[in-house]
């Protein structure tokens, strides 16, 4: 049993049928065509004997009137029947209409008495090659947890790797009493190092709002504007791969970091872009963004993180004038993210979990924004190595993002291999083709390589 962290539940408040709280990716497989009608089987035995020793092998059960937050139990073996589907098509699926399907699967909820997690099988694809649609509830675990979970299922050599079945039983859910009887002892346990932390809680609280107060910190506000308007339940989807050494060689001309690089391009892109349909802000679009402070001793298992909402100086016609303004911005909210680590970790309170979706549940249903910014940007990290499942190498591993409340648009970067995989989710009400923004993406790298060069 895995008490679920209030960063975990704040997830859950969030989650609607508008914005369902989901993350994922669509990784796309080298299958040679005389391997192509025996991919779904091989992936479905290979899986079988993956999935049970990961993080995946889990149900979330809620606390006995909520005075708790969910928990996690453990499950000896995983029934794919409903998990794992293999979709079924007349030949091969155009990577187009793959798009169009991962727009259309990213809505579909989890369910909620199954392990958390869902997986289609995409046998053939036009442009060569296989597919699998991977997506996991985000309060399980963050982006970084996403990707140590896919490197458990994967291995670095084409030779599957055969290790040891998991001895694991299916752990027993207790009974109303008995976990009344665990959640006093750990809400006990958590108030107490609650009171322990106080002092240094409060030093870190006073540094942050001095740091805050600074008018040299002081963020931008998220502006208000046709394309901010609440979130509606239909989405564009595509993907493209970018060569991370291009973003490198720019990033050292630039005197920068690859991430600069990336909210530099967004930054371009979605200037041209809102100008082509004249709904540029007077003011610039602002990010929500996450800082991941998962350590080695935290496993794959909850979420850690901060949230970033720097702008992305969109007001700026000069790139290099925009780039630097990007960097200040991004700089600043770095240094506010150390501050606030500190503050993170806060054990649960009773009722916590029911005072919480209580708070959330007006705000979610209507749709508009929870958080500030106008769009998602996150930088993902990912393998150096090519990584293989069930004996076939993995060409890309396209995130599939959350677009949240009130936003219109989630741009996530994964790297993998010497390449940069971007997933662009789109609100189709809004923006109904994300290639649009992949098209602008595109023309924003190329200015800033040519002001590096």
């Amino acid at each position: 049993m895995i008490r679920l962290r209030p960063d975990d539940d704040y997830f859950l408040c969030l989650h609607s049928d508008t914005t369902p709280m989901q993350i994922g990716a669509l990784l796309l497989f080298d299958v040679p065509d005389v391997d192509r009608p025996r991919f779904a089987d091989s992936v479905l035995q290979h899986l079988a004997h993956r999935i049970p020793a990961t993080a995946l092998a889990r149900l979330r059960r809620s606390a006995p009137w909520y005075l708790d937050n969910d928990a996690w139990f453990s499950r000896a073996h995983v029934d794919l029947t409903d998990l794992v589907t293999v979709h079924a098509s007349e030949g091969p699926l155009a990577r187009i209409e793959l798009e169009r399907l991962v727009a259309t699967w990213v809505m579909q909820q989890l369910d909620p008495d199954q392990p958390p997690f869902r997986m289609v099988i995409v046998p053939e694809v036009t442009e060569g090659g296989s597919a699998i649609f991977f997506t996991i509830l985000h309060a399980l675990t963050d982006g970084v947890g996403f990707q140590s979970i896919v490197e458990s299922l994967t291995d670095i050599t084409a030779i599957s790797e055969r290790r040891a079945p998991t001895v694991r039983r299916d752990e027993r859910i207790p009974s109303r009493p008995e976990w009344l009887v665990r959640s006093s002892v750990a809400l006990a346990r958590d108030g107490w190092e609650r009171r322990r932390r106080a002092p240094d809680r409060r030093r870190a609280e006073e540094a942050l709002e001095a740091f805050k107060s600074d008018p040299a910190h002081r963020r931008a506000k998220t502006p208000k504007f046709e394309l901010s308007a609440p979130t509606s339940s239909r989405r564009s989807f595509t993907a493209m791969s970018l060569p991370l050494e291009r973003f490198r060689s720019v990033a050292h001309s630039l005197d920068g970091t690859v991430n600069d690089v990336f909210l530099a391009v967004t930054g371009g892109a979605l200037r041209s872009f809102l100008l082509s349909i004249d709904s540029l802000p007077d003011t610039p679009i602002v990010v929500n963004a996450a800082r991941s402070y998962r350590r080695p001793e935290h496993g794959m298992l909850g979420n850690r993180i901060v949230s970033l909402h720097p702008h992305l100086a969109t007001t700026i016609a000069d790139p290099r004038q925009r780039f630097t303004a990007i960097q200040r911005s991004m700089d600043s909210e770095m240094e506010r993210s150390r501050l606030q680590e500190p503050l993170m970790d806060q054990g649960a309170r009773p009722f916590g979990a029911r005072k919480l979706r209580r708070q959330m549940s007006s705000r979610v249903e209507s749709g508009g924004a929870v958080l500030p910014g106008n769009v998602t940007l996150s930088n993902v990290p990912g393998p150096q190595e090519v990584r293989y499942l069930a004996g076939f190498p993995m060409t890309a591993s396209y995130p599939t993002p959350i677009l949240g409340a009130g936003r219109f648009l989630n741009i996530t970067l994964r790297r993998y291999r010497d390449q940069l995989d971007l997933g662009i989710m789109t609100d189709a009400a809004k923006i109904p083709d994300a290639s649009l923004i992949a098209e602008h993406l595109r023309a924003a790298l190329d200015e800033l390589t040519q002001l590096a060069s």
